[in-house]
């Protein structure tokens, strides 16, 4: 078993091509990887790639930088991506999700198997950058980075990307969810509408997230309505009585 840098790629809205675009996309996808790897100085020939006829997912070697694929490479893929679309009708656009993690990829006797490479494949395949692509109709790439990735990388300042670039996003992985970062180069992720949360997603804070038991009671007590009945006489020098949503009846005497 070994532990590597992993990669797994999807061109969105392929399954609705017919075979000539297949062949098509296929052939381009190549091209610009191929062109991405170069431009950003990474030797392509040495990863191993799992082909995928729309997408792939490429093992890569052990001595490759993670923060050099993370910013380089992404940012080399973009620009092939939209060299390769520039002048072409929207709908013949080549769009991609990318998933990258670090995790474990063992050789296998169909491909590659381990935690880490069902991850990344999960990744690439999840809700948040499908509707990311969705929503962004101007967008080419949709990248998400496993939580290990995006703190080994952006926040550990290794790249020239910052972290307010990614959105945190939860990925439903079995019985539990995975927080990743989702980037999409050129547009603000934070604006985008990503549709409900993944299933088993973290619920939302709410105003005073935080504040513990104690203010969570109040704020029940707060909005619930209260009937406060004395009978008898009350003695409470320089106090005073606030009433809201609710009502006094008042059988003695109050002083």
């Amino acid at each position: 078993m070994t532990r590597r840098l992993l990669l797994s790629s999807d061109v969105k809205g392929y399954g609705k091509g017919d075979e000539r675009s297949h062949l098509d996309v296929q052939r381009d996808l190549i091209r610009v990887f191929e062109e991405a790897s170069a431009a950003a100085g990474l030797d392509r020939e040495s990863w191993i790639r799992q082909p995928g006829g729309d997408g792939e997912l490429a093992i890569a070697p052990v001595a490759i930088s993670e923060a050099r694929v993370v910013d380089d490479y992404v940012a080399e893929l973009q620009a092939a991506l939209e060299r390769h679309n520039d002048g072409r009708y929207p709908e013949r656009w080549l769009r991609l999700r990318l998933a990258v993690h670090f995790g474990a990829a063992i050789p296998a006797e169909n491909g590659y198997a381990g935690q880490g490479v069902v991850l990344v494949s999960r990744l690439v395949d999840s809700d948040p950058p499908r509707r990311a692509l969705e929503a962004a109709p101007q967008a080419c790439l949709a990248v998400l980075l496993s939580d290990q990735v995006y703190t080994d990388t952006v926040l550990q300042r290794h790249t020239k990307l910052s972290p307010k670039d990614f959105r945190e996003v939860h990925v439903q992985k079995k019985e539990r969810s995975v927080t990743a970062w989702l980037r999409v180069p050129g547009v603000d992720v934070h604006a985008l509408d990503l549709g409900p949360a993944e299933p088993g997603a973290p619920a939302a804070a709410g105003p005073a997230s935080g504040a513990g038991p104690a203010a969570s009671a109040g704020r029940a007590a707060d909005q619930a309505s209260m009937h406060v009945a004395v009978s008898g006489r009350v003695s409470a020098p320089g106090s005073v009585f606030g009433i809201n949503n609710g009502t006094v009846n008042n059988h003695g005497a109050l002083r």
